[in-house]
């Protein structure tokens, strides 16, 4: 695959004979510095401080506030990113002038402090950049929705050294956090009534000419927890039950076990190209479908361990017929 070209314009889609910006722009909340103190006027524009990165260079010029207006921001997450629980804060500079962000700090209602990124990046006028950015421990109490607005700070730079902190509502046309705190809160609430995990091993047997996979999701009660009800788990993919159904249909109950129990999950590969499994992201997380004290929980991933992973992609491999020679 070719070298991305560092210059990569923001990108734009066609409808017709009309053309969009694929970020929307959003709406910029205010500049700060000085510990992030709100430096807008009194009209509601936003007003610009310099930064530290400023003060570091010797200026105190501060960034324009037609230049700070015309970043927008969007939450993006990769699929690779997906289980690391990390975010991508795309910052697209939809002005004239080149500017550095020498930080991304999103901060939501859904997550622990601030998620900063690691390093700035270089954002050209017309140029949109991706900045990743660890995400905190969720926020999961029972009186909390997590469902007001994120916030990102952008510490910013231009070349001729007018700097600030640009504050700025991102937005999220995918939901990427509501979906991640909807992930987070359901494996807690889940795990504080029952382990689940999955087996390394993945046996192997024909069967009606085919090569089934045998996964094994086991399921254990915590002592004092609620009660948790497993009724389905979600093909992948990469495979499907064996049936050729979209889901396998479990019935796992803690109220009704005495110990743990494991639940038997004949699998097949869902497709026969080799891509899929060399560039695989998500083929080995299993979406659970669960209840508990008979309250439904948004769908989360029980993960696969290196071995099992592995045993996955082997049995894509026996079972499509390609040759390991």
């Amino acid at each position: 695959m070719g070298a991305v070209r560092e210059d990569r314009r923001v990108r734009r889609w066609a409808d017709g004979a009309a053309v969009a910006v694929l970020v929307v722009a959003a709406v910029v909340a205010g500049c700060t510095g000085d510990g992030g103190r709100d430096r807008s006027g009194g009209d509601g524009t936003p007003g610009v401080s310099g930064s530290t990165g400023a003060a570091a260079r010797g200026t105190a010029a501060a960034l324009p506030d037609d230049v700070a207006a015309a970043l927008a921001v969007e939450i993006r997450q990769s699929r690779a990113d997906w289980g690391r629980r990390v975010v991508q804060v795309r910052v697209a500079n939809t002005g004239t002038v080149d500017l550095t962000v020498e930080r991304a700090t999103l901060r939501s209602p859904t997550v622990e402090g601030d998620a900063s990124s690691a390093k700035g990046r270089e954002v050209r006028a017309g140029v949109d950049r991706d900045l990743s950015v660890q995400l905190g421990d969720p926020v999961c109490p029972d009186t909390a929705d997590g469902t007001g607005p994120a916030e990102v700070a952008l510490e910013v730079v231009d070349a001729e050294g007018r700097a600030g902190t640009v504050v700025v509502t991102p937005e999220d046309p995918q939901g990427h956090l509501a979906r991640i705190r909807g992930e987070d809160c359901a494996t807690l609430a889940v795990a504080a009534g029952a382990r689940l995990w999955l087996d390394d091993d993945l046996p192997r047997h024909p069967v009606d000419g085919r090569v089934v996979g045998s996964l094994t999701l086991h399921v254990e009660p915590v002592a004092g927890g609620p009660r948790v009800e497993v009724w389905q788990v979600d093909r992948t993919n990469l495979v499907i039950p064996a049936d050729l159904t979209n889901d396998w249909r479990v019935a796992v109950d803690t109220a009704a076990l005495d110990g743990g129990t494991a639940v038997v999950l004949p699998v097949v590969p869902s497709r026969c190209d080799p891509h899929a499994v060399a560039e695989d992201k998500r083929g080995t997380f299993f979406g659970v479908h669960a209840r508990v004290d008979g309250v439904e929980q948004p769908v989360f991933y029980v993960p696969s361990s290196d071995a099992l992973r592995g045993s996955v992609y082997d049995l894509v491999g026996a079972s499509c017929g390609w040759s390991t020679g």
